[in-house]
């Protein structure tokens, strides 16, 4: 059928399927759907399309046949089939039969006679002339048939030959047979007896002869042996019946007669069958304690079912299963057990089906209780037959697996939550690398384009390095985003009630909304406290609205709630445990397509039009949950909106009040002397210039080893000013370490466009690359003014 289904009909005459006339397709759906060998030949050509039955009739002919003209197929005898064939074709016969009919063809490059029984009938199209397109081939091969009719008759004749061989044979068997072999007659008495008598029962012939059949018979099988008797003189050909005859020895032994009567006499033949017998009564102790088993086995619905699928049997497992008792299931049908819509479509006939035709059907699929309740069901159903092969019945084996599939959807789940995390932790590398270059291109960029500000009165000129300083600004936007997503973006945490951190930024969250945009905030003021950076939570709050927002151009409703949770670990994707602040973003707009579910927070993945979204906004959203210890969820359905939920952990550290007002520090430089370690040469010259234009003096180098060695020669540095990411054995945060142990009078201050988690050093202060020169000097300054820059005055110019 595949072969048919792949073939490349377009190379033959009869073109495409697709084009193909309905009586054409009919006959092809015919021939592929029958067991017997059949094939079509269609249109003048005779094209042929056959099944699989018939490519044995084909040899090695097969699959090369597929396709073919008749006359390529059968060349050696399509002188005899073309008439035939195109006869039809052209309505000259209404069909053509013949039965054992002589072909010499060539099989394997031989030739070789060959008997078939044919029929050819025509296959109507009105689009065809004379109304017909082609023949339809019904073809047997009786090859084998024909030679062992011959054989038989030859072993006819043969046997007339050997009847008197036969009959002396027939005397040898009579002496040697292990059968008993006996003649009596109707009133009980034997008449003549072969030895196999006296060896199985002891008796002599001529006890035997004298005996009564009466005396040697169990008294118990008497009426059953009367019986057979007076079948045999009604005239029954032939009776069979078990009784047991008594041993010489008192011991009974149980013998299998095949009696027949002629002339007033009676034929036996007996087989001893004690043993068998035994085996029998076994074998029945046996089903007595297999059916004791099945009936108290409580796990599996043991079911026997009749032909048609009526319940027969019933344990107490079927009881437990599906809830019907023996007495309100036996004589219904099995697709009592199944749900409505398998039974609409017909499914538990066909699982009989496959049963009986194949000897077993299994499967798993939903199945019904007497209640209505549905469990997830391993199912197995083996045909039963008799001796001669006969189908008696079904035997059906169920078992609830619902907890087992329960556990492997579980299983299933947790894995595309490993591989969405492993491919975010992928992504987020990335992101992270690249963030931090482009951050060291932006500092460059706007380390001069603010240098140039300073220099330039041109109103042209400060136009453009103004434009430069917001392109500059928004590039730094865009990956700070990428930071938080990658988990790379320095946080500043602190503990905050989130009522009151949402509420402060309400104008904000108003703002981004704006439109036909109802916002409502719904953070109860029992929300516990997290412990967050207030920066990066804004943002994310800002992105979630913003996105909302889209999804409702036409307007909607933004609801920010809020409430305290206790995760068990199934909620999220990363299975977090433990006490949460959920703060959800709802919205009733379009919703999210499943399609895009799995790249939702992918960064730049955004479903907007061009310049209409950055897709960074789940992004940053996500890598800030992740970063502050959370997670972050997604719900929606297709036009009816969206819930994104930030799940936050809730903060045991006290929550500080409101800082003081403090004024404002003095940023300018006093001369005082800061060392620059940048591996990037640019970098390094815009941080240079920078300070300087500060009225700082600078000494520059590229590696953490340079810094301590110009620190331990005594340089007269006052305060450190040292990027993360460093070459050497010693990155920036090791070198703040040991500054620390060995200068511990020397202030650092650490810049950074890319950093992992900050650990081993506290309170340092970290400046984000790109960094404005008015950011730079209150760093600075304020680092100076720490350290207690009045005691270093002495080291002033």
């Amino acid at each position: 059928m595949a072969r048919v289904r792949d073939f490349d009909w377009a190379a033959t005459p009869i073109g495409v399927p697709s084009r193909w006339p309905a009586s054409l397709t009919w006959a092809v759906d015919l021939i592929l759907a029958c067991g017997f060998p059949m094939s079509v030949r269609w249109g003048p050509d005779l094209v042929f399309i056959y099944n699989d039955a018939y490519a044995d009739l084909l040899g090695d002919r097969h699959p090369g046949a597929l396709g073919k003209p008749l006359r390529d197929v059968w060349p050696e005898i399509f002188a005899e089939l073309a008439p035939l064939n195109e006869g039809i074709l052209h309505g000259k016969h209404p069909g053509f039969f013949a039965q054992d009919h002589l072909w010499t063809v060539r099989r394997h490059g031989v030739p070789e006679e060959a008997r078939f029984t044919i029929s050819y009938s025509p296959i109507a199209d009105p689009a065809s002339p004379n109304g017909i397109g082609g023949v339809l081939v019904t073809a047997f091969e009786t090859t084998e048939r024909v030679r062992n009719e011959k054989t038989l008759r030859l072993l006819t004749s043969q046997l007339e030959a050997e009847v008197q061989q036969r009959t002396r044979e027939r005397d040898r068997i009579w002496m040697v047979s292990e059968d008993l072999l006996g003649v009596s007659n109707f009133d009980g008495y034997f008449l003549a007896i072969n030895p196999a008598w006296t060896t199985l029962l002891g008796w002599s012939e001529a006890e035997i002869k004298s005996l009564h059949v009466d005396e040697l018979r169990h008294p118990d099988d008497a009426p059953a042996a009367k019986a057979g008797r007076e079948r045999l003189q009604q005239g029954v050909p032939t009776v069979r019946m078990e009784n047991r005859f008594r041993h010489r020895d008192g011991t009974w032994r149980w013998i299998a007669w095949t009696m027949t009567a002629d002339d007033g006499l009676i034929y036996v033949a007996g087989r001893h069958i004690t043993a068998e017998k035994q085996q029998a009564e076994a074998l029945r102790q046996s089903e007595r304690q297999f059916r004791s088993l099945v009936d108290g086995v409580t796990d599996y619905a043991f079911i026997m079912l009749d032909p048609n699928g009526i319940v027969a049997s019933w344990n107490a497992g079927a009881e437990r299963i599906k809830g019907y008792t023996a007495d309100e299931i036996i004589g219904r049908h099995i697709s009592q057990f199944y749900t409505e819509e398998d039974r609409a479509a017909e499914r538990p006939a066909r699982a009989l089906s496959i049963a009986a035709a194949s000897g077993k059907y299994e499967a798993e699929a939903w199945r019904q209780r007497k209640d209505g309740s549905r469990f997830w069901a391993h199912v197995v159903i083996d045909a039963i037959r008799d001796e001669t092969g006969n189908l008696i019945g079904f035997a059906k084996i169920t078992r609830d697996i619902t907890e087992r599939r329960v556990a492997q959807e579980a299983l299933q789940h947790t894995q595309r939550q490993l591989e969405q995390a492993q491919k975010m932790e992928a992504l987020g590398q990335l992101t992270g690398g690249v963030a931090h270059d482009f951050n060291n291109l932006l500092m460059i960029m706007s380390g001069h384009a603010q240098t140039l500000l300073r220099r330039m009165t041109d109103p042209k000129n400060v136009r453009s390095l103004q434009a430069i300083m917001t392109a500059a600004s928004r590039g730094e936007a865009l990956t700070r985003q990428l930071l938080t997503f990658a988990r790379r973006q320095p946080q500043n945490p602190r503990a905050v009630y989130p009522s009151q951190t949402v509420t402060a930024f309400r104008d904000v969250l108003s703002s981004s909304a704006r439109g036909k945009i109802e916002l409502n905030i719904e953070v109860p003021l029992e929300a516990w406290p997290i412990s967050i950076d207030i920066a990066e939570f804004e943002l994310a709050l800002v992105n979630l609205v913003v996105n909302a927002r889209d999804a409702m151009p036409e307007g909607g409703s933004i609801t920010i709630s809020g409430e305290n949770v206790t995760l068990v670990g199934h909620e999220t994707a990363t299975s977090l445990k433990g006490d949460f602040v959920a703060l959800t973003v709802s919205d009733s707009g379009s919703g999210i397509a499943p399609e895009h579910f799995e790249k939702i927070f992918e960064p730049f993945f955004t479903t907007k039009g061009p310049g209409k979204g950055t897709g960074l906004g789940l992004s940053q959203a996500y890598g800030f949950a992740q970063q502050s210890g959370g997670a972050i969820a997604v719900k929606s359905e297709v036009g009816q909106g969206t819930q994104v939920t930030l799940y936050l952990p809730r903060s045991r550290e006290p929550v500080p009040g409101p800082p003081p007002n403090q004024a404002a520090p003095d940023a300018a430089g006093r001369g005082e002397c800061i060392l620059v370690v940048e591996d990037n040469a640019e970098v390094k010259a815009v941080a240079v210039s920078l300070l300087e234009q500060l009225n700082y003096r600078t000494h520059a180098v590229d590696n953490a080893a340079d810094a301590l060695k110009l620190l331990g020669n005594g340089a007269g540095i006052d305060l450190v000013f040292s990027d993360i990411m460093l070459p050497g054995d010693l990155d920036g945060l090791a070198l703040a370490r040991v500054i620390r142990e060995r200068f511990p009078q020397t202030p650092i201050v650490l810049t950074t466009g890319y950093a992992k988690t900050f650990t081993g050093v506290q309170d340092l202060p970290i400046l984000r690359k790109p960094y404005q020169i008015g950011t730079l000097a209150e760093a600075v300054r304020k680092g100076l003014d720490r350290a207690g820059g009045a005691e270093r005055q002495g080291r002033l110019l």
